[in-house]
């Protein structure tokens, strides 16, 4: 009894050291070239080294993705042709945990030029997209499979709208979309019954003109709305729960001494929500600000992205690294969070990455 104790407790630091060091699945897309695979599965080790699990070539850029459930993975096709009808697409696939494959399972038109973002609504039955290219945003309703069945609304906001992201209020029952070409954020509701989006009693609010929002963070309350903007290198706090939504604070995502060009793409609370980070693309850095009681921020830091042209990024579940999309130099790069160590711990080769998240 006495040996088996022991073993036990010899046992037990392994396994504690074990659960530490994780082993995070993610799936990294990007635009489409040469044929090469443009959709990964892979693997993060607790020690940031990457290691590749399957691969597949989609094809039509898909550049951005949402996970549903039953493994399915929706992608945007950011394309203005898509099935031979004008429109980007939306192509589906499935994990196959036993096979630990990706295989894919559909493809629709979704009625938009140059999607670039794609979510799921919060009843889980419909998709929609951001239209970068036709300034415009779709509703595409899933089947009881969860399969995208139809377009069911499509909005155009006309020639000079770029929207670029949309996210849910859940205490609000509101949808956010960001729009970099008009410099402002549209409210809106959804009809689930119906499938249409429709303005909310204030239609939208106005940013900084020139500011271009690009991407968008929630808090935990849903209180405050992050807004990172990609023109004057910006995130924006907004008290969303005021009935006439202002900017309450506007900080630079840059150091004071930087003066080369630099367009901002991503932004990201921690799981804690007491930090928010951001992609500087030219400074090719992530920043992050230490979030206070009000939910304005402070204290900004950088670390170095990795590579070249962060698009996209996101926090390992552990929290000890930042998985980095850098576009320009065809890479996904693991750095290190917090500023410690600004060397890159492990990079994987991927054409023009544009989109990484870890499975869910």
């Amino acid at each position: 009894m006495k040996k088996q104790i022991l073993v036990l407790l010899v046992s037990l630091p392994v396994i504690m050291i074990s659960c530490e060091m994780g082993d995070d699945k993610f799936i990294a897309s990007g635009y489409s070239g040469n044929g090469a695979s443009d959709v990964l599965l892979c693997r993060l080790k607790g020690n940031g080294s990457m290691e590749k699990i399957s691969e597949i070539n989609v094809g039509d850029n898909p550049s951005f993705f949402v996970f549903g459930s039953g493994g399915l993975i929706y992608l945007v096709n950011e394309v203005d042709t898509f099935n031979m009808k004008a429109g980007g697409g939306i192509t589906t696939l499935r994990y196959d945990k036993k096979n630990k494959s990706l295989e894919k399972i559909s493809s629709i038109n979704q009625g938009g030029g140059g999607p670039c973002h794609i979510a799921l609504s919060a009843d889980g039955k419909h998709l929609i997209t951001a239209n970068y290219g036709s300034g415009s945003v779709s509703v595409v309703k899933l089947n009881s499979e969860g399969i995208p069945e139809k377009v069911t609304d499509v909005i155009f906001y006309g020639e000079k709208s770029h929207p670029h992201m949309t996210i849910h209020n859940p205490r609000l029952h509101t949808y956010y979309v960001s729009d970099l070409g008009l410099d402002r954020v549209h409210q809106l509701k959804l009809d689930t019954t119906l499938g249409l989006l429709m303005n909310a009693d204030i239609a939208y609010f106005n940013c900084e003109p020139g500011s271009g929002p690009r991407h968008m963070a929630i808090d935990k309350s849903s209180a405050n709305l992050y807004v990172i903007n990609e023109l004057n290198s910006t995130v924006s706090v907004y008290n969303i729960l005021s009935d006439t939504v202002t900017a309450k604070q506007t900080v630079s995502t840059l150091p004071e001494e930087h003066r080369q060009k630099n367009y901002c793409a991503d932004i990201h609370l921690s799981r804690t929500g007491k930090n928010i980070c951001g992609s500087n693309r030219g400074h090719n850095s992530i920043v992050t600000f230490r979030v206070g009681i009000d939910g304005t921020v402070s204290e900004p830091s950088h670390i170095n992205c990795g590579g070249n042209w962060p698009r996209n990024f996101s926090l390992s579940p552990s929290g000890n690294f930042f998985l980095v999309a850098n576009q320009k130099s065809n890479e996904i790069s693991v750095v290190r969070e917090g500023g410690k160590n600004d060397k890159v711990v492990s990079t994987m080769t991927l054409n023009a990455p544009s989109c990484v998240r870890f499975y869910k």
